[in-house]
């Protein structure tokens, strides 16, 4: 039986707990720090230009410092940068492509400059092209991007997609194909609950998560996904529809939440919600509530003989035995 979290205390395993929001840039930077802070978050994900534009200005080096003081006061680590969406690397049409790889180089330096350590990416549309084309131009682009400008701290981070249309990464067997193209380069995963639940992963019920983690582990490999986007879903189970919802208020729910931020091969992984702004303080009413659900679990926990160990659900042992490595999509557009 393998146990999890062997030589780490139950309390330092919470309180190294890695959460937080998506944040407005909007004013500087720096704002989107306090932001985060302000509502209690321990990491946070912004963009690092306006997501619907293809122009982007260059931070200036004060600008810069100020950020890199603040989240090293606040300790908001990791900082995850979320790709603009109008980036499509899989597109089949050469003008397009090559606006969007250009787009992405600028991506990976802004990434750099600000520290950030991952960068996500939607991986893209093939349109009238085929899925094994798709995959192959992706690729080629994200190599192209990569070479030009060669990321030195950051790891982009490919992010798992309802299964909508010609879209990539609607399975995990999509998101290995990348990768296999991509070997030696740094470039790993992102794991969107709401994206699993709408291309039919039915990880609102215990069952349904232990067999999600199986297959992810098997394709991608869990020491391949260090951030997980954590929204609930508005869409039903298979629509593959991209519509985020608060979190308990979904498809997946409060009881799967709970699964999904105790689970042993998950808790240390960071977690980013991107659920919707209605109205004023949702962002730290979801955070909350998620924290709830892990600090529920914690509590519990605290009875428990220091002596005895957690140990992984069954259908993970054989998966994980001998591993040495340990959208409307944002309802309301954050800038």
């Amino acid at each position: 039986m393998l146990s999890v979290g062997e030589g780490k205390s139950e309390a330092e395993a919470f309180s190294k707990w890695r959460v937080g929001v998506h944040t407005s840039i909007a004013g500087s930077v720096t704002r989107a720090a306090e932001r985060a802070h302000q509502i209690g978050c321990t990491s946070f994900q912004i963009f690092s230009s306006s997501p619907r534009m293809w122009r982007a200005r260059d931070f200036a080096a004060e600008e810069i410092s100020a950020f890199e003081r603040l989240r090293a006061s606040y300790d908001l680590s990791p900082l995850v940068i979320h790709t603009n969406y109008l980036v499509n690397l899989a597109s089949p049409e050469p003008s397009l492509r090559q606006r969007s790889v250009e787009a992405f180089v600028g991506e990976i330096r802004r990434a750099e400059a600000l520290g950030a350590e991952y960068l996500v990416l939607h991986p893209g549309s093939y349109r009238d092209s085929s899925k094994e084309q798709g995959i192959r131009t992706l690729a080629a682009s994200l190599r192209e991007a990569i070479r030009k400008a060669p990321p030195a701290q950051t790891t982009i981070l490919v992010e798992n997609m309802c299964g909508q249309g010609n879209v990539l990464g609607g399975s995990f067997a999509e998101l290995r194909d990348i990768l296999a193209l991509l070997d030696g380069l740094p470039v790993e995963c992102c794991l969107d609950t709401a994206h699993c639940f709408a291309a039919g992963m039915d990880i609102a019920t215990a069952e349904g998560l232990a067999a999600l983690l199986n297959s992810l582990d098997q394709t991608v490999g869990l020491h391949r996904v260090p951030v997980i986007h954590t929204n609930d879903s508005r869409s039903p189970l298979g629509s593959h529809r991209d519509r985020h919802e608060h979190i308990g208020k979904g498809g997946i729910g409060l009881e799967g939440f709970r699964r999904i931020v105790n689970h042993p091969a998950l808790r240390n992984k960071v977690f980013i919600l991107e659920t919707p702004i209605e109205s004023e303080g949702d962002d730290r009413k979801n955070l909350q509530a998620i924290r709830a659900v892990r600090e529920e679990v914690r509590g519990r926990t605290r009875a428990v003989p220091a002596r005895r160990k957690r140990t992984i659900a069954a259908p993970l042992r054989e998966t994980l035995v001998g591993r040495t490595r340990s959208k409307e999509s944002l309802r309301k557009v954050r800038t």
